[in-house]
């Protein structure tokens, strides 16, 4: 019996297996030239860092998420009316629900970053940063500026916003093989859109 010859006009995909691997791989690159950065200042090397990495393809911070802030906005109140009814002046109350606000918020801000090999969203640690929804460049298919083509998947949105940002769509592949989209706000569109895709942006 004839054995069938694989159609070239049609490569197949690669296994499941393979593209953890490779996903795996370059999340693991990522995380050493992102890590070598100093979170709150992306543009400085580590004291820590040994060998010269590559520069980052762009960095910026994003605030905290909507549901901290509205966290934040309901739970300082009323720490300091706590404070309050337990004889604390208010002087001292307010002042100090007012700071303990300012410190959760800084806390919770981080750093979007893009280097030679993926895009993850990165809160400062002890000793490096931890990084969170990882996709590497290869699984970037476009980015948009503005509002998402309908075509598209239902996106999320990553982070907070800031006053003069603007929205920046990515469309990419998950390691299942699956089409996903997400969004953020960012101060330079075009920058950020050509660090993920090698190239300028189409309109």
């Amino acid at each position: 019996m004839a054995q069938r010859r694989p159609n070239p006009g049609k490569p197949s995909a690669p296994p499941p297996s393979d593209r953890r691997q490779r996903w795996s791989a370059e999340r693991d690159a990522h995380l050493r030239q992102a890590n070598a950065f100093s979170v709150w200042f992306p543009s400085r090397t580590r004291r820590s860092t040994t060998k010269l990495p590559a520069a980052l393809r762009y960095a910026q911070h994003l605030p905290a998420s909507r549901t901290v802030r509205g966290l934040l906005l309901l739970g300082a109140p009323g720490y300091a009316a706590l404070q309050l009814s337990q004889g604390a002046a208010v002087g001292r109350a307010i002042g100090f629900a007012a700071l303990l606000a300012v410190v959760i918020l800084a806390a919770s801000t981080y750093r979007l970053t893009v280097t030679n090999h993926g895009i993850s969203f990165d809160i400062a640690g002890l000793r490096q940063a931890s990084s969170f929804a990882f996709v590497p460049l290869y699984a970037v298919r476009d980015v948009r500026v503005g509002r998402h083509p309908e075509e598209w998947p239902k996106t999320s949105l990553k982070g907070g916003w800031w006053p003069g940002r603007r929205r920046a769509n990515i469309l990419h592949v998950d390691q299942a093989g699956a089409t996903q989209a997400f969004y953020v706000w960012v101060s330079n569109p075009e920058p950020f859109g050509t660090a993920l895709l090698g190239r300028p942006m189409t309109d």
